[in-house]
């Protein structure tokens, strides 16, 4: 059972430009977030679920929750995969961001060196080479070029 208190990272999709005022509000409030530069539509809220509803339904945070329709409550990002996901647009705050998450998964791997060590995605040939993944669930991923040797696949790690 999650505690009552439980402190998450819950989504918000708000409508483009409105970023920086959020991002103004929520400073205000003392209130966690990140919000993706380059794919600033979502906001990503790390508090608890009472108040991440009080800031929507009281209008101080305009937008709406995204819903994880398996279990019909607000969407709640793993702290791993969010860790991951703002390690990611830190290091390369260029990176691509796209609502497109592949729907075909790719090898899942461990990055064993640079400046992404010990980050968990997925690759997938292109091109141009091998690219890692780094998703939130279905919603939202970031595609970062990456080096063969830079990754070992997560099943032949001991």
């Amino acid at each position: 059972m999650v505690p009552k208190n439980h402190i998450g990272w819950f989504v918000i999709i708000t409508r483009w430009g409105q970023w920086k005022k959020i991002a103004e509000r929520l400073t205000g409030l003392k209130v966690g977030y990140f919000i993706p530069r380059n794919y600033s539509t979502l906001v990503f809220l790390h508090t608890d679920k009472t108040r991440a509803l009080n800031l929507v339904n009281s209008g101080e945070i305009k937008g709406r929750f995204l819903v994880d329709h398996g279990t019909r409550t607000l969407l709640e990002v793993p702290d791993k995969q969010m860790e991951a996901f703002i390690r990611v647009l830190t290091e390369f705050p260029d990176v691509p961001v796209t609502s497109e998450v592949p729907i075909l998964k790719g090898t899942r791997v461990r990055v064993v060196r640079g400046p992404l060590k010990d980050i968990e995605g997925e690759v997938e040939e292109t091109p141009n080479g091998v690219q890692l993944i780094v998703a939130i669930q279905s919603v939202i991923c970031a595609r970062i070029t990456i080096g063969r040797g830079d990754v070992v696949p997560m099943e032949n790690e001991n």
